[in-house]
């Protein structure tokens, strides 16, 4: 009805704008004939003198005149249109009218009431959300007394508070005793310091008299009796893993012989980078070399040539395939068997296994920690269900790497499934930890992944010309390695990184083994599938091996994208405490994701993301920006990383989620994703990734802005500003504010 009224209003201004526009034409004729007048009065010689203003007046005013002809007519039909229109509105406002049921005041009142019950719809989704939060912190509570009444159930069943009513009492005999303390330690310390003034003799006289002294080349150095002696002959054994100066310091005390035992082709002396680093000759000539080397033993034939040098080449620990390994990696064939070397295996009990972890995509992927070190999730993995399948044959196993920051990872796997006592089911370390030591069962974890990863040590050692003494180690760390087994050797590594080894690298000696008697390959794709994936052929062992491995790992093969986001959702509704996520693309996938976030975020649960930065050209797509946005409204936070690839979740840091899948972005690829569980390999994870440290960025230094991300520059992580304004300089060009990021350990 008002736009109609308003219709009429305009029609009728607009037919009175054409009447006054008439009326104004029609009033610039009055001044013409008004000044034509008087000089049409005049005499005729007046007229004929003004003849030419005359003409001109006159045809002014003929202008003037049909003009105002021209808009009296135009005004005439102007409102003849106008009074036709407007009856026409007035019959169909009328009719509008007619059908309207309410007044105006009717119907304001009831938009006044509209708009009170959206208030009071919106007060009550408010009430809604906050009762929500009460039964979220409800449920907590409840679960906190569940927590608690099974703690006390524990407790009971502990006897903790009678053990607690005897420490109370214990309280007040200690309070009585604290006062005679003092005293009592200082008598103590007198009787402590009387017993190593008697021991030290003792112990001097002891040595002078025994026949036989065992000690460590350290001890001897600091032990003033052991250093004294005399005696008739010393024998160092492992004199390989000495240093000149040690040997030459024991040497000197050997009144008629000195023997060193060793083996040159195993690991060496361990020497301090500091010292390793700098650049002096009498370091490099008298404390690097070993002291093989400074007798002139560096290969086989020189052993077999010096004339000072006994060769022992029958070995009874390992049998034929390891020994024709460590004949090919260390000493030339000069290695011969015992009874062991000598007996034969059944066919289905193959003394090498090449565990190869092709196929496991971001699960065998390395993890650099150095330049050639570093860390991969399947070595542990593998290692864990390996040492648990013989422990319950009740044979020992022990797992060696060549890197320290792998036997930790592997440690704390292990610490999940741990064994009797509460002691790991096996030892880990380095091969410098298992110089001299044997095991029934010994795992080989090379860290060695396939094309993706970077070649590490053990895939660049070699003892070939040209060969630096990095290189040449790591051939003695391998053979130290793998001549630890008595029974049974698993190496753990990519079987296209050994298989495509060059030409007398230590991995291309294995490579030769493979199809020889003894020798077998264990594709670890295999192991870790999907329950609906059809069964490979294993062997007995390995279908033991993947029983083992399914009660640690859960696999969730995405062929539709459908079984990896039902497992996903159900960890994500799960979730308690924390949830970690590196997903370096987000696309339309997170808008499915966002409603389960979003309820996890509410009942408490702290949500952390790891993207990839807006320099990537999908990121920064404006869908992509958006989604990203909604993102962040949801998570607590959401970190830009530049040029990240890792593909994680991490549930209550205890579940692992880990592959090749993008969790927010991934539509109909196919992937693999493995689920494991165990709270020490999730904490570990953690703490490689940085998380707790990544998932606190500053506020810029210089804008004070929160738009912060990660990079890396050469060995150290940095926080950036990536705000537009606060990066960009006067000239244009990028001079983006950066801190650098301090790591409890670096990576």
């Amino acid at each position: 009805m008002d736009q109609v009224s308003d219709d009429i209003d305009q029609i009728r201004q607009a037919a009175e704008h054409r009447e006054a526009d008439a009326l104004v034409a029609e009033d610039r004729c009055r001044p013409l004939r008004e000044e034509l007048a008087p000089l049409q009065a005049q005499g005729a010689f007046a007229r004929r003198r003004a003849r030419r203003k005359i003409s001109d007046l006159q045809a002014r005013l003929d202008d003037a005149e049909r003009q105002a002809a021209e808009s009296r007519e135009t005004a005439r039909r102007a409102r003849a249109t106008a009074t036709a229109r407007i009856a026409t509105l007035s019959a169909r406002l009328t009719a509008i009218a007619d059908r309207i049921p309410l007044t105006r005041e009717q119907l304001h009142a009831v938009l006044v009431d509209a708009e009170r019950i959206r208030n009071a719809a919106a007060q009550a989704q408010r009430e809604r959300s906050d009762r929500a939060r009460d039964a979220t912190r409800a449920d907590q509570a409840v679960q906190r007394a569940e927590e608690a009444q099974a703690l006390t159930d524990l407790a009971e069943r502990k006897g903790w508070p009678v053990k607690h009513d005897q420490a109370e009492l214990l309280r007040v005999t200690v309070a009585a005793d604290t006062a005679r303390r003092p005293e009592l330690e200082k008598r103590y310390q007198a009787v402590q310091e009387e017993y190593e003034r008697l021991a030290r003799n003792a112990q001097g006289e002891i040595i002078k008299e025994a026949r036989l002294v065992a000690t460590t080349l350290a001890r001897f150095r600091t032990n003033r009796a052991v250093f004294e002696g005399p005696y008739d002959v010393v024998l160092i054994d492992e004199a390989g893993a000495a240093t000149l100066p040690e040997v030459l310091l024991a040497t000197g005390k050997a009144g008629r012989t000195a023997v060193l035992l060793g083996d040159f082709m195993q690991l060496g002396p361990v020497i301090p980078n500091a010292l390793k680093d700098q650049e002096r000759d009498d370091i490099k000539r008298w404390l690097l070399p070993d002291v093989f080397q400074h007798c002139g033993i560096v290969e086989p034939t020189h052993a077999q040539a010096h004339p000072a040098c006994v060769t022992l080449t029958d070995q009874h620990r390992f049998g034929p395939a390891v020994m024709r390994l460590a004949n090919g990696l260390a000493y030339g064939g000069m290695l011969r068997g015992g009874a062991r070397a000598r007996g034969r295996r059944p066919d289905n009990d193959p003394e090498i296994v090449l565990i190869d972890t092709d196929g496991l995509h971001e699960l065998a992927r390395a993890h650099q920690t150095g330049s050639r070190s570093g860390w991969w999730p399947a070595g542990s993995l593998i290692a864990r269900a390996l040492v648990e399948l013989h422990g319950e044959l009740g044979e020992e196993a022990g797992i060696v790497t060549p890197y320290r920051v792998q036997a930790d990872a592997t440690l704390e796997a292990l610490r999940d499934v741990e064994g009797p006592g509460g002691r790991p089911l096996a030892e880990v370390g380095t091969a410098h930890t298992f110089q001299g030591r044997e095991f029934d069962v010994l795992v080989f974890d090379t860290v060695e992944g396939g094309a993706d990863s970077r070649e590490l040590w053990m895939a660049l050692a070699h003892r070939q010309p040209g060969a630096n003494a990095w290189m040449r180690d790591g051939v003695r760390l391998f053979n130290v390695a793998v001549t630890r087994v008595r029974t049974r050797l698993y190496i753990i590594a990519s079987g296209e990184r050994v298989r495509g080894a060059r030409p007398g690298a230590a991995l291309a000696e294995l490579a030769a083994l493979i199809g020889t008697p003894g020798v077998r390959v264990l594709h670890a794709k295999n192991l870790i599938t999907p329950p609906h994936a059809p069964t490979t052929f294993r062997g007995e062992f390995g279908t033991a091996l993947a029983e083992v491995l399914s009660r640690h790992v859960e696999v969730t093969d995405v062929d539709d994208e459908r079984d990896f986001y039902r497992t996903f959702t159900d960890q994500i509704r799960q979730a308690r405490r924390s949830l970690w996520l590196w997903a370096p693309w987000v696309a339309n996938r997170v808008r499915s994701l966002l409603p389960e976030l979003r309820a996890a975020a509410d009942r408490g649960v702290r949500i952390t993301v790891f993207i990839r930065d807006d320099t990537d050209q999908l990121q920064r797509k404006p869908t992509s920006q958006s989604l990203i946005a909604d993102l962040r409204a949801v998570a607590h936070t959401v970190v830009p990383m530049y040029v990240m690839h890792q593909k994680i979740a991490v549930i209550d840091e205890h579940t692992v989620m880990l592959g090749s899948l993008n969790a927010l972005s991934q539509s109909n690829t196919r992937e693999v994703m493995l689920t494991m569980r165990g709270g020490y390999f999730a904490r570990k994870l953690l703490e490689h990734e940085h998380a707790e440290t990544f998932a606190r960025p500053p506020k810029c230094g210089r804008c004070k802005g929160t738009e912060i991300e990660i990079r890396r520059w050469k060995k150290s992580w940095v926080w950036r500003c990536y705000a537009t304004a606060c990066k960009t300089g006067p000239s244009g060009r990028v001079n983006a504010w950066t801190r650098e990021i301090r790591l409890k350990s670096g990576r």
